[in-house]
C-alpha cells in the first residue's frame, strides 16, 4: 500500500515557507511601488468657502449640527475635521452630531488591505467646484431624473417629460461637460461602450439565474410611484440635522423586475456592496459564457482536470465580491480624507436658500444678484437658463399638498427617493460607483467578450421577461451596462452627482471627448480591481495567461 503520509516527510516544506513568502513579498512590492505620495488634488471649494464666511457651504456637513438656515455650526464641523486630521476611533468619538443619526464608517477610510494596491495610495480627479458649470449642469441633470424617476424605460421615446429633459440639457451644454447629446435612448445612461444599446437595464440585472440549488428571480420589491421626501425645508432640516427617518420607512407597493428609475433607486438603496459582481458572475457561469484565453482550463493548457477552487466558480465569484469590498476602502479614503464634497440635496437647498430670500439681495430676481453670483460662480448662468427649476417648484408643492408636508407651497429642494435623503458619508466618489465598476472587471477579466445569448427585456409591467429582438448585445457591453446602471441608479434616487461616478473626458469612452475630466469612481474601482488580479494571479500553480479586456474608456488593457 501506498504511504501518503509517509511521502510528506520528504516535503520541501522549508522551500514551500520560502516560495509563500516570496509570493507575498511580490504583492506588498507591486502595491509599494504603485503607491502615489504625492498629496491628491482638491477641488478648493472647502477652503474657499470658509475663507469668504462661508465654512461648510459647499462640503459634506451631514447629521453635524446646524443652525435654522441649514448652515453647519462652526464648532461642530470643526470636530469633525479634527478627527479626520488624527484618524483615530477616540477621536471620531468626539464628532459633535446633530441628532441620534451616526456618521457612516470614517475610520474605514484608514484601513489597510492585504490584496492590490493601498486605499490612501490612489489618485483621482479633483470633484468639479462647487461654482463650475459643471456641477450647476449636473445638478439640472439630478432635477431631471427626480421628475422622471416614474416613466418607464420602454416608453422614453414617447414621453414628452423625456424629450423636455433632453431639450433642456442639451441646451445648456451637456455634451460638452459629459461627453454625449442626450437623447430617447442615451437619456441616463453612462458614456462606456455597449450602455446605449438595447434595453435601459443590464441583463446582469434582470436575468433570473441559479445560486446553488435555489432559483433566484430578479423580481423585487418597488417602492410607491410618485413619492418623494425632502421636499420642504423643514423636513429637510431635521433630517439634515440627523434626525433619521422623519417621513417614515419605505413604502413597498409590490414586486416587478426593474422598469423605471425608481425601481433602479430601491436596487441601490438595500443592496450589498458584493451583490452585483456575485449576481453576474453567477449568472455568467449559468449562461456558460465563454472563459478568458488567459484561463489553462480553457485554452487547452489543461486536459486532465477542470477548474475549481482556482479559476472555476468557487473562485471567480468570491473574486467579483471580493474586489466590491476593497472598492469601498479605496471610495472611502477619497470621500473622507480628501474631497468631503456635499450632496446634490444639499447644492439644492442653497438654491432654494436663494429663492426664499433668505441669502441675497432680491427676493423678487434671486438668480441675479451679486451674492448668487459670487457663490454659484460660472454655474449661476446655467440657473437662469434652465426650465427645470418652475417644473420642480410644481412637482413640491404638489408632493406637499399630498403629503401634508412644512407650508404646503412649492420649492427648489430635490425631491428625494429615500426617506432618509443620502447616506452620512461624502458624495465623491460614490461607493456604488466603485465597488461595482471592481467587481465587473473581475468578471471582464475571467470571462471572454461575445455576443450575450438569449437576451431578455420586461413585458406585463414587470411582471414578466420575454425575448429581446433588438441590436446584438455583449456581455462586456453589458457589464458596462451594469456599472452605468448601478451608478447612475444612485444619481436617480438623488443621492450622487454624475461626476462621483462616471467618466467624463477622454475617459469616457471612444469619440466622446467631453472636458477631459477623469472623475469618479468607476476608474477608481476599475484601478482596484487590476491591482487585485495582479495580485491574485501570483498566487495560482496553474500557469495564468495573459488578461486581456477593454477599460470603461475602450483602451486595452493586457497584464
Amino acid at each position: 500500500m501506498y504511504d501518503c503520509q509517509h511521502d510528506l516527510h520528504h516535503q520541501d516544506f522549508e522551500g514551500r515557507r520560502t516560495s509563500a513568502s516570496n509570493v507575498r513579498d511580490q504583492a506588498r512590492d507591486a502595491a509599494f511601488d504603485a503607491f502615489d505620495i504625492c498629496p491628491p488634488a482638491v477641488n478648493g471649494d472647502e477652503q474657499r468657502f470658509e475663507q469668504i464666511g462661508f465654512p461648510g457651504f459647499a462640503s459634506y456637513t451631514k447629521a453635524l449640527a446646524h443652525d435654522a438656515s441649514g448652515m453647519v455650526d462652526k464648532h461642530s464641523l470643526k470636530s469633525l475635521l479634527n478627527a479626520i486630521q488624527v484618524g483615530t476611533q477616540e477621536a471620531f468619538e468626539q464628532v459633535q452630531l446633530g441628532g441620534q443619526r451616526k456618521q457612516t464608517n470614517p475610520l474605514n477610510a484608514y484601513s489597510f488591505q492585504a490584496i492590490g494596491d493601498d486605499s490612501n495610495g490612489a489618485r483621482i480627479a479633483a470633484a468639479p467646484e462647487f461654482g463650475s458649470r459643471n456641477t450647476a449642469i449636473d445638478m439640472v441633470e439630478r432635477y431631471w431624473m427626480a421628475l422622471c424617476r416614474d416613466v418607464p424605460f420602454d416608453q422614453y421615446a414617447n414621453s414628452g417629460l423625456i424629450k423636455a429633459a433632453c431639450e433642456d440639457l442639451n441646451k445648456l451644454g451637456f455634451e460638452q461637460e459629459f461627453g454625449f447629446v442626450c437623447t430617447e435612448q442615451t437619456l441616463f445612461r453612462g458614456p462606456y461602450e455597449g450602455c446605449a444599446v438595447g434595453p435601459h437595464v443590464s441583463q446582469f440585472l434582470l436575468q433570473d439565474f441559479k445560486f446553488g440549488n435555489q432559483l433566484i428571480r430578479q423580481l423585487q420589491r418597488y417602492p410607491r410611484p410618485g413619492l418623494d421626501y425632502m421636499t420642504d425645508l423643514d423636513t429637510w432640516n431635521q433630517i439634515n440635522n440627523g434626525q433619521s427617518y422623519p417621513n417614515g420607512t419605505d413604502l413597498i407597493d409590490g414586486n416587478r423586475y426593474i422598469t423605471t428609475l425608481r425601481d433602479g433607486g430601491q436596487w441601490v438603496h438595500i443592496d450589498l456592496p458584493h451583490q452585483a459582481g456575485l449576481w453576474a458572475t453567477l449568472i455568467l457561469f449559468g449562461l456558460d459564457a465563454k472563459r478568458s484565453k488567459a484561463n489553462p482550463y480553457h485554452n487547452d493548457s489543461i486536459t486532465t482536470s477542470v477548474a475549481f477552487g482556482s479559476l472555476g466558480a468557487p473562485d471567480v465569484t468570491i473574486q467579483s465580491g471580493l474586489a466590491g469590498v476593497y472598492a469601498l476602502k479605496h471610495a472611502w479614503f477619497q470621500k473622507w480624507c480628501v474631497h468631503r464634497r456635499l450632496r446634490p440635496e444639499v447644492y439644492a437647498q442653497r438654491l432654494e436658500l436663494f429663492r426664499c430670500g433668505l441669502m441675497g439681495e432680491s427676493y423678487d430676481n434671486p438668480l441675479n444678484n451679486d451674492k448668487f453670483n459670487d457663490l454659484f460662480g460660472a454655474g449661476a448662468d446655467v440657473w437662469r437658463k434652465t426650465q427645470v427649476l418652475d417644473r420642480i417648484f410644481e412637482h413640491n408643492r404638489q408632493q406637499n399638498m399630498a403629503q401634508n408636508r412644512g407650508d404646503r407651497n412649492g420649492s427648489w429642494l430635490l425631491p428625494m427617493g429615500f426617506p432618509e435623503g443620502s447616506p452620512t458619508h461624502p458624495a465623491y466618489p460614490g461607493g456604488h460607483s466603485a465597488f461595482v465598476a471592481a467587481a465587473a472587471t473581475v468578471a471582464k477579466a475571467y470571462f471572454a467578450d461575445g455576443k450575450f445569448p438569449n437576451p431578455k427585456v420586461p413585458v406585463d409591467g414587470g411582471q414578466m421577461l420575454g425575448d429581446y429582438k433588438g441590436e446584438t448585445l455583449t456581455i462586456h457591453g453589458e457589464l458596462n451596462k451594469l456599472i452605468a446602471n448601478v451608478t447612475l441608479f444612485r444619481d436617480g434616487a438623488g443621492m450622487h452627482w454624475r461626476t462621483d461616478g462616471t467618466t467624463s473626458g477622454p475617459n469616457a469612452g471612444v469619440g466622446r471627448p467631453g472636458v477631459g475630466i477623469p472623475t469618479g469612481g468607476n476608474l477608481l474601482g476599475e484601478k482596484l480591481a487590476i491591482s487585485m488580479l495582479r495580485d491574485t494571479r501570483c498566487t495560482y500553480r496553474e500557469s495564468v495567461g495573459t488578461f486581456e479586456f477593454k477599460s470603461i474608456g475602450g483602451n486595452l488593457i493586457q497584464f
